[in-house]
């Protein structure tokens, strides 16, 4: 039996624990705090309600194991991506896939822009992103190393993505596509990524077991970074 845990981000209290049969790989809050979805190894995408979290929904079962899944905000759907090439656009209150997505290699992951209506995916070596009102394939390009992770800025003009093999950061111009900057730090390949809301900050995380903040723009005051008077 695995166990899945939900905690209190300020008081670090345990707050309810869901059973699943397999490991669970990932999950997120679907639109509140009371719902809570899950994918893992045994393919299926689950609804807990933290209020009975002795009773499940299964939503979507997949060919593959699930990888990533995300809520989005703006649409008021899950998005589910497996270990093979397929994403699943759910709505849970069917519950019914109402699209499917495919990317050109297997997913490292999936994440979306902090409003919800950018989604974007990390495949072999390739970076892709949709629209998320309209579904339409928006970037596609290819890099020369695997990617792990890639995440789009509040403002549409950055990707930051992470190297599966040379645990690398890297920062992209969204438009251009061209590398910006590289950073590193981390001591295992980073699994997800995720900017601010206000863009000026993105934080990743790693299988070394660490969570890393970096600033968008290096150099700049912002909380706890200050510039130094010389």
């Amino acid at each position: 039996v695995i166990i899945r845990k939900v905690w209190n981000a300020i008081s670090g209290q345990e707050l309810v624990s869901f059973l699943h049969n397999n490991i669970v790989k990932c999950a997120d809050f679907a639109g509140t705090d009371e719902l809570v979805i899950t994918g893992g190894q045994d393919k299926a995408v689950r609804i807990f309600d933290v209020n009975r979290p002795d009773v499940s929904t299964t939503v979507v079962t997949h060919a593959a194991s699930v990888r990533s899944v995300k809520w989005s905000s703006h649409r008021n759907v899950a998005i589910s991506a497996d270990t093979g090439r397929q994403i699943n656009i759910i709505d849970v209150r069917a519950p019914s896939v109402v699209k499917t997505l495919e990317a050109p290699e297997n997913i490292a992951s999936i994440s979306l822009t902090s409003d919800g209506r950018m989604l974007s995916c990390a495949a072999g070596r390739r970076i892709l992103a949709w629209n998320i009102d309209s579904f339409d394939l928006v970037k596609d390009f290819a890099v020369d190393y695997d990617v792990s992770v890639a995440a789009i800025n509040p403002a549409r003009t950055r990707i930051v993505v992470g190297g599966r093999s040379d645990l690398l950061i890297r920062s992209c111009d969204f438009e251009s596509e061209k590398q910006i900057a590289t950073h590193k730090g981390h001591h295992g390949p980073v699994h997800d990524a995720c900017f601010s809301p206000d863009g000026h900050v993105y934080a990743t995380g790693s299988e070394d077991g660490t969570v890393r903040l970096w600033q968008a723009n290096p150099g700049s005051e912002y909380g706890l970074w200050k510039t130094r008077k010389i």
